[in-house]
């Protein structure tokens, strides 16, 4: 990828980052949006009270959610609010965010601790998919390269490749299904320093890391658009393997 390229892809990330008004003209930012639209069906969505800019759309029957941000722009007092309003809008996440059900404080979460591992990193980004489905077992695909760790560590079942990492589940069927679905398999060994999470309500991407890690992942998956796109049916796929 040329600097001028990676440049253009950054750009259009930005578009995604609630500083975005300040580094690009207005008209810019809203062409850059509007073609975020056209090629991913994602639109702005606003989630109340937090700093950041999000879109979401229905993806394969699913609701998606998904925000990128560049630069250290999150403040840790931010990042609390934005994790209680996305698990209000996610579901069950927010019980993830929280560690307990009942209450919306989430200083000392694992989400908090986690997220905290991405403030200042260059870029970030998180997709959540709420699956509606109670019952999903938990499993992980950590790549090698993540800034991202959960706190715990489950048995690896399944490799998918050197920078995606691999599949670690309690639930030998639920990752064997993942490992079977060969198209969902190809389209993962493209992503790198990911880490996705199931849940009982939702599957989540994160990935944190340099402009240069950024890029290579883009190149990988062949344009930016595409790699959005990918990562959706990626988190589709998975929440279709859910028993």
């Amino acid at each position: 990828m040329t600097g001028r390229n990676l440049k253009a892809v950054l750009a259009a990330s930005a578009a995604f980052s609630f500083l975005a008004p300040a580094v690009l003209a207005q008209g810019a930012y809203e062409r850059a949006m509007q073609q975020v639209t056209d090629k991913t069906g994602l639109k702005t969505v606003v989630v109340p009270d937090t700093e950041g800019a999000y879109m979401g759309k229905t993806h394969r029957g699913y609701e998606v959610l998904f925000t990128a941000k560049m630069g250290n722009v999150w403040g840790r007092y931010a990042a609390r609010l934005t994790m209680a309003e996305i698990g209000r809008e996610a579901g069950g996440l927010r019980g993830f965010a929280t560690g307990q059900r009942k209450s919306g404080e989430v200083v000392g979460g694992p989400l908090d601790r986690m997220l905290s591992e991405q403030i200042g990193q260059p870029v970030s980004i998180t997709m959540i998919l709420r699956h509606g489905k109670a019952n999903a077992p938990r499993l992980d695909v950590i790549s090698g390269y993540a800034k991202v760790l959960p706190p715990e560590r489950m048995q690896e079942r399944e490799k998918i490749g050197h920078n995606a990492g691999s599949i670690y589940s309690d639930d030998a069927a639920f990752a064997a299904r993942l490992a079977q679905n060969a198209a969902l398999m190809k389209r993962m060994k493209n992503l790198r320093s990911e880490y996705i999470r199931v849940d009982a309500d939702a599957v989540t991407l994160f990935w944190s890391g340099s402009e240069r890690d950024y890029g290579g992942m883009i190149n990988d998956h062949g344009d930016y658009y595409r790699m959005i796109n990918d990562m959706m049916d990626d988190l589709a796929d998975i929440a279709d393997a859910i028993s």
